[in-house]
C-alpha cells in the first residue's frame, strides 16, 4: 500500500531538509514530539511504499515527490556555534537519513512545464499527483 507524507511550506518551521540528492536527503525535525511521532510512523509503515511530497520554498506551485523512501533511526542533530575560544555544540532536533528510489517533479503552474533547473527531467502536471493523493484518501476511508 502506498503512503504519502506531505510537507508544505507552513510545516517547514519545524522540519528542514539538508544534503539533498536524487537518492536521498537528511530530514531534520526540530520539535521533539514531532520527531517521536515521525519515528513511530516510519516504523509502522516500513513495509509499505512511503512517498514524500515536498513543496518547494521559492516556487510555491512546484512539488518534489520522493518515491519509495526508507528512514534511518533518529540521531541527534548537532548545531555548532563558535563563541570566542570555545566551540559549543548544541543539539537541535533529530536527524533522519532518508533514502529513496528516485524523484519526480510536479507543478500546478502552466509556466513551469519546462525542464527542471540543472536536470534533464521535466515538470509533470500536478493533477496526476493530486489524483494519487485522492486515491490514497479513498483507500484510507475504506479501511
Amino acid at each position: 500500500m502506498k503512503k504519502f507524507l506531505r510537507f508544505y511550506n507552513k510545516d517547514k518551521e519545524n522540519i528542514k531538509m539538508d544534503k539533498q540528492t536524487e537518492k536521498g536527503f537528511d530530514l531534520i525535525i526540530l520539535d521533539d514530539d514531532m520527531a517521536k511521532q515521525f519515528s513511530e510512523l516510519s516504523h509502522v509503515h516500513e513495509n509499505d511504499d512511503v512517498h514524500i511530497i515536498w513543496q518547494m520554498k521559492h516556487k510555491q506551485n512546484n512539488y518534489v515527490l520522493y518515491k519509495n523512501c526508507k528512514f534511518s533511526d533518529p540521531t541527534d542533530n548537532f548545531f555548532g556555534k563558535s563563541t570566542g575560544l570555545f566551540n559549543k555544540n548544541k543539539s537541535l532536533g533529530k536527524k533522519f537519513r532518508v533514502t529513496c528510489n528516485g524523484t519526480n517533479f510536479y507543478s500546478s503552474s502552466n509556466n513551469a512545464k519546462n525542464i527542471v533547473n540543472k536536470s534533464k527531467t521535466k515538470y509533470k502536471d500536478f493533477t496526476l499527483l493530486d489524483r494519487m493523493l485522492k486515491i490514497e484518501e479513498l483507500n484510507l476511508l475504506n479501511e
